[in-house]
C-alpha cells in the first residue's frame, strides 16, 4: 500500500525513474559482489562436504515442505553469531556463520533451530519481490516492523524445525551470550528482562530496530517463561505520546493559546486584586493558610493513601508515580474524580521510596519544593 503509490510516482517522474534505476543498479552490484564472496570463499554443504550438516538442511527443508533445498554454506565471520538466507534470481542460499554452528556444539535441537529459522524466511517468501516494497522498507517504523514480524514467524519455524521447545530457546540463547553462557542461561530470568524495555525511549529504540529484543522472542516461543500480569502497554503508551508530542504542539499550541491566554489573563487580574486587598489589609507573606483548605488537604491525601494502600498495598510494591496513581484511579472510579491540591489546583504530588512512598501537597505558597510544601510519609501516622 504504501510502495506502489511511490513506484507510480517514479514512474511518472523522470528524474525520480533515473534516481530508482541508478540506486536499483547500486544495490543490485553490491548484491552481486556480496554473493560471489559467499560462493567464492563459504564452503559449500553437500554429501561429501560436511555431510551432517547437509543433511540437516535437507530434512529441515522436506519438514518445512521446501519446493527444492537450498544452497546453503559455512562461512567464517570474525567471531559473529550469526546466519542469513538470501536470494540471487532463482537461486535461494542459506549462510551459517561458522562461529554459530561452533556455539551450538553438540546441541542438535539449537543447532537444527537456527537453520529451521533461515529456512522460514524462504518457505514464507520473505526474499521474493523485495524490490516490490523496498521505498516502504525505507519509511521509518513501517520497514522495521515488517522485519521484526518475520523474525518472530522464522522463530516459530525455527522451533518447528527443533522439534523441542527448550532446545529453541536454548538457540537463542546462544544468540544472546555464546558458546560458553548460553546453555546456562536462565531463560525466565532472560524474558523478565524486557521489562526493562517499558519504557518510552526503550520502546522507540524497540520500534525503530529490524529484530525483536531477544528477551522478547524467548518469551514470544514460550509465554509461560513470564508471570501472570507481566506483559504492559506502559511504553507503548508512552512512545506513542512522545511521538505525538510534536505534531501536537506544532498543531495545538496556536488553538490551547487562544482560547487558554484570555482566561490566563482574567486570572492574574483577579490574583492582581486580591493580592492588593491582602497588602492593603496588612496581611504579611506567607501567612498560614485558610483552616478549610488546609482541612480538605488532609482529606484529599486520606483518601489517596487509603486507595494507593487498597491497589497496591497487597503487592509489597507502590506505583511508579503520580501518573500511575491518577490513571488507576481514572480507570477504577470513572463517576469519582480524584482529588486534586485546592492550593494549585494540579495533582498531588507522589514519589515512589521503593519500601514507602509520600505524598505532598504545594502548599500556601501554590509553588512545589518549597519551605511550605505539606508531606505525608505512609509509614507515619497521616499528619503532614
Amino acid at each position: 500500500l504504501v510502495s506502489v503509490p511511490v513506484w507510480l510516482l517514479l514512474a511518472v517522474s523522470i528524474i525520480g525513474l533515473v534516481y530508482a534505476v541508478a540506486i536499483g543498479l547500486f544495490l543490485f552490484v553490491g548484491h552481486v559482489l556480496f554473493i560471489a564472496h559467499v560462493r567464492g570463499n563459504g564452503v559449500r554443504l553437500g554429501p561429501e562436504q560436511f555431510p551432517e550438516l547437509d543433511e540437516a538442511v535437507r530434512r529441515l527443508s522436506m519438514r518445512l515442505g521446501l519446493k527444492r533445498v537450498p544452497e546453503a554454506y559455512v562461512m567464517q565471520a570474525g567471531g559473529a553469531l550469526n546466519a542469513l538466507a538470501t536470494k540471487f534470481f532463482r537461486s535461494e542460499i542459506v549462510v551459517l556463520f561458522s562461529d554459530l554452528l561452533e556455539a551450538c556444539g553438540d546441541d542438535v535441537a539449537a543447532r537444527d533451530m537456527i537453520i529451521a529459522h533461515e529456512l522460514g524466511h524462504i518457505k514464507c517468501g520473505h526474499l521474493r519481490r523485495w524490490w516490490l516494497i523496498m521505498p516502504a522498507m525505507l519509511v521509518p517504523f513501517l520497514g522495521a516492523a515488517l522485519s521484526r514480524a518475520r523474525e518472530y514467524t522464522c522463530d516459530r519455524f525455527g522451533m518447528a524445525g527443533a522439534g523441542d521447545r527448550r532446545g529453541a530457546l536454548r538457540g537463542l540463547a546462544i544468540l544472546a551470550a555464546g558458546a560458553k553462557h548460553g546453555p546456562r542461561v536462565n531463560l525466565e530470568a532472560l524474558a523478565a528482562q524486557q521489562a526493562s524495555l517499558d519504557t518510552g525511549w526503550m520502546t522507540i529504540g524497540e520500534w525503530l530496530s529490524s529484530h525483536p529484543p531477544l528477551a522478547k522472542r524467548v518469551a514470544a516461543l514460550d509465554p509461560s517463561l513470564l508471570p501472570a500480569g507481566a506483559r504492559s502497554v506502559r511504553g507503548r503508551a508512552r512512545a506513542l505520546g512522545m511521538l505525538a508530542a510534536p505534531a501536537i504542539l506544532v498543531l495545538g499550541l496556536p488553538i490551547a493559546a487562544a482560547i487558554t491566554i484570555p482566561a490566563y489573563m482574567q486570572r492574574f487580574q483577579q490574583a492582581a486584586g486580591l493580592a492588593t486587598g491582602a497588602s492593603e489589609a496588612g496581611a504579611e507573606p506567607g501567612a498560614p493558610a485558610d483552616g478549610a483548605v488546609a482541612a480538605q488537604v488532609e482529606r484529599d491525601v486520606a483518601r489517596l493513601m487509603d486507595f494507593v494502600d487498597a491497589q497496591w498495598g497487597g503487592t509489597g510494591t507502590w506505583p511508579a508515580d503520580a501518573d500511575e496513581v491518577y490513571a488507576r484511579w481514572a480507570e477504577l472510579r470513572p463517576a469519582d474524580p480524584a482529588p486534586v491540591d485546592p492550593y494549585d489546583g494540579l495533582p498531588y504530588g507522589f514519589m515512589n521510596l521503593d519500601t514507602h512512598y509520600v505524598v505532598w501537597s504545594s502548599g500556601p505558597d501554590a509553588t512545589g519544593g518549597t519551605a511550605d510544601d505539606l508531606a505525608w510519609d505512609s509509614r507515619d501516622a497521616r499528619t503532614p
